[in-house]
């Protein structure tokens, strides 16, 4: 892989694509025998780097002269000889290839367009029938952005907004933040997400929409002492009641085929069905829906209800205008917290101490096997999300109703018309925050099946088989990381992709650019001499026991991945000639708890012994647990943020598979071209920071300093030490170095025995391919 990329052309940037027609084609239909008089070829075209499918056109039925007129916009960061067509002719299952066509990169690589009919080679021997109209032309990174801006989005960014940043559900103001400032100088103030949302949510007077992959009415959102001023906090009654006052109260959430019945039921645990029929004759309006696609046959409509999500979590209500009118605006939450079981974590984690207090009735573990609410331990939550106030909140309520009116067309009348409402002020501007106003652009992976989309913005959308598809948050990923300056953080539930310039295993199916787009950033500064790293914190293993087939196939996607980054920045540092290590470029991080017998000796008496020979059994000896990241977050330059519920894969990523929602936001006030920014997106990551590294630190201020980067490496090698020790130790350090060895030539590898499996567990580190699973499930 790598030698062949030293001899093809790299084609970095946007490839606008324009399959205009063809003429004189095949008739394929007619080859053998004819189902019935006048069936013909039913074409479609689809069109690849090398080995790369970049886009499908819609197929035309019985056409031999077709007019597709598809223009495409895909961002690109790949080695390719050619651009490979296809001519296919759709069946009633599956196709047949009509005929194909190749275009040598060369005719593309110097940005100049290209335009021409190419004949169609319909065998083996050479011969051609019919040609095809293309247009091509390969715009360089920079020259279609702006920046911060995604110019190409469904959704324009909004100008006199407000994000106010969560970590978890719950942040007390604890002596970790001491030293942390806002963007004025004054000391940080946390911000704690369920109590700020339960206050929303009770204040309301005129709607409340909540979107979830999963939406549980057991539990509450106010706990401890404060709980005790604010009444009944329970989710389902909460609900029921201000819809009881006349408040409009639509809940949608995911239909999770596996609850229909069956041997899988609640294998997810999303409480769909359970929520539908808490809800079912009361004043609240809840649906269930399924992710759904209008296909051939609907053949793909099973396989896409069964194996892919709805996965937006977003809530909009209405809150009070503030001037004293008694009118309303609208406020908004997106991110990646469900208001469900097993969310409600601070930045401390406890393992054992809550489980008969804040945790009582929302043990949540899915993690260690054998643990339950008698024994513990419960599984740590690390996540973030976002309040949004001003003009970008209608952009959030929009989504709702283009899904509500897509997937519920009977209800649409229950969608309140705000229009001519004088009680709201949609064109409120929000309050201003610490540091000024921020611009703010929604960001979706979604498709027309899904959601209605306005016909002005469709030409914003990426197309597969003619079908809308909106892909911004992927858009924006790379937007932003071809943008970056000094560093990147991320923070996500999972990281793979660009498997085509995978090392091995180059045809998984997750070809999205992102992570070889980071790798290109990195090698680019590198050749520049310029001071960047990113950083990257994921779980220490996904969801579920580590050494089941799923989890262990998702962690070999991410070995490669990691693996694919780590040898192209080796190279880089080698011809650069710059004397440095692959990972002072790139680090990978995850967060882990360590407790001290201090920690569950409180509640030690009212436990039961784990399960022998569980991993609940060795995790009460190791008194430590790897803290779940949920966290769907990157941070750029401390100028710009991305929050929501897409995770770096191809099924948040690709915008045909799970359906996604994000804000992407930066405050005009702060920008990187005038210094290191100081505005709250900054405030935010020191903060966060803050929490994951055991207290504030100054050397965390700028993250592609040589300073930071050492603090970071020695607090979590430091920690790594606490973590695995014979003895448990406590430790308010979270950060753990993720559990690989990157040596000086790029190369990756686990660590020595017994390390090479996760702590506690018999999982490697490194994963296995199953061979067996549908490819698209773990990518």
């Amino acid at each position: 892989m790598l030698q062949y990329e030293e001899e093809t052309n790299f084609l970095h940037g946007t490839l606008k694509i324009h399959v205009v027609g063809a003429r004189d084609l095949p008739d394929m239909d007619s080859t053998f025998f004819n189902i019935s008089r006048g069936d013909w070829t039913d074409p479609y075209v689809v069109i690849f780097l090398d080995q790369t499918e970049l886009c499908k056109t819609a197929y035309l039925q019985n056409d031999l002269d077709p007019v597709w007129d598809e223009i495409f916009s895909i961002p690109v960061c790949h080695h390719a000889n050619s651009i490979k067509v296809k001519v296919m002719d759709r069946e009633h299952i599956g196709a047949e290839l009509v005929g194909t066509i190749l275009i040598s990169t060369d005719d593309i690589v110097d940005h100049e367009p290209v335009e021409g009919w190419w004949d169609l080679v319909v065998s083996g021997d050479g011969s051609t029938q019919g040609a095809v109209h293309l247009m091509f032309q390969l715009y360089p990174v920079g020259s279609l952005s702006e920046g911060k801006i995604l110019n190409e989005a469904y959704f324009e960014p909004r100008e006199g907004s407000k994000v106010t940043m969560y970590q978890d559900a719950d942040t007390p103001q604890l002596d970790i933040f001491n030293g942390v400032t806002e963007a004025d100088g004054s000391q940080y103030t946390t911000t704690r997400l369920w109590m700020d949302l339960f206050q929303a949510l009770d204040n309301a007077e005129k709607l409340i929409y909540i979107t979830g992959w999963s939406v549980f009415t057991g539990i509450s959102l106010v706990r401890g002492e404060d709980a005790v001023n604010c009444g009944d906090t329970n989710v389902g009654e909460l609900l029921k009641r201000k819809a009881s006052e006349g408040v409009r109260v639509l809940v949608m959430t995911w239909n999770e085929k596996s609850n229909d019945g069956g041997f899988m039921e609640g294998v997810l645990g999303t409480h769909d069905e359970d929520t539908f029929k808490y809800f079912k004759g009361t004043d609240v309006i809840c649906t269930n829906v399924p992710r759904q696609k209008e296909s051939w046959l609907g053949l793909g409509g099973q396989f896409v209800g069964t194996l892919y999500t709805h996965h937006q979590k977003t809530v909009v209500c209405d809150t009070d205008l503030g001037d004293g009118s008694g009118r309303k605006r609208l406020i908004g939450f997106v991110g990646g917290v469900d208001i469900t079981d097993g969310r409600y974590d601070t930045p401390q984690y406890p393992l054992w101490s809550t489980i008969f207090s804040l945790h009582a009735g929302d043990f949540y573990q899915n993690c260690t096997v054998g643990c339950d609410k008698t024994s513990g331990p419960r599984q740590p939550w690390h996540d973030i999300h976002a309040r949004v106030e001003g003009p970008i909140v209608l952009d959030v309520l929009q989504n709702f109703t283009d899904r509500w009116i897509r997937q519920n067309p009977k209800l649409m009348d229950v969608i309140l018309d705000l229009e001519d409402d004088d009680s709201i002020d949609l064109e409120a501007h929000a309050p201003e925050g610490f540091g000024g106003p921020f611009v703010v652009q929604l960001l979706r992976s979604i498709t027309i099946d899904s959601a209605i989309m306005d016909e002005e913005r469709a030409h914003f959308c990426h197309k597969k088989y003619g079908r809308l598809i909106d892909d911004s948050i992927m858009r924006q990923y790379v937007n932003l990381i071809r943008n970056a300056v000094s560093f990147i953080y991320i923070e996500n539930q999972y990281f793979l992709g660009s498997a085509y310039s995978w090392l091995e295993d180059s045809d998984t199916m997750s070809p999205h650019i992102i992570p070889r787009e980071i790798t290109q950033k990195i090698i680019n500064k590198i050749e520049a001499r310029e001071s960047f790293h990113v950083y990257v914190c994921i779980p220490m293993y996904p969801e579920g026991d580590p050494a089941t087939v799923p989890s262990q196939e998702i962690l070999r996607w991410q070995f490669r991945t990691m693996e694919s980054m780590y040898k192209r920045i080796a190279i880089a540092i080698e011809k650069a000639g710059c004397g440095t290590h692959p990972s002072d470029h790139l680090s990978f991080y995850c967060l882990g708890k360590g407790e001290g017998l201090e920690d569950i000796e409180p509640v030690l008496e009212n436990l039961c012994n784990p399960a022998p020979c569980t991993g609940a059994e060795l995790v009460r000896e190791s008194l430590r647990h790897p803290i779940y990241v949920h966290s769907k977050l990157m941070i750029v330059d401390d100028d710009y943020i991305v929050i929501g519920s897409a995770n770096i894969n191809q099924r948040s990523m690709a915008g045909e598979r799970d359906s996604e929602i994000c804000i992407g936001a930066f405050q005009p006030n702060h920008s990187i071209t005038e210094g290191p920014p100081r505005g709250a997106v900054h405030t935010f990551r020191m903060a966060l920071w803050s929490a994951h590294l055991g207290g504030y630190n100054p050397d965390f201020e700028n993250p592609n300093s040589a300073e930071c980067l050492g603090y970071v490496r020695s607090m979590t090698e430091d920690f790594w030490q606490i973590y695995t020790a014979d003895e448990p130790i406590h430790s308010d350090v979270h950060l753990l170095p993720y559990p690989l060895y990157v040596s000086e030539t790029g190369d990756l590898s686990p660590k020595e025995a017994p390390w090479d499996c996760f702590p506690d567990t018999i999982a490697p580190v490194v994963g296995a391919k199953s061979g067996m699973l549908p490819g698209k499930l773990t990518t």
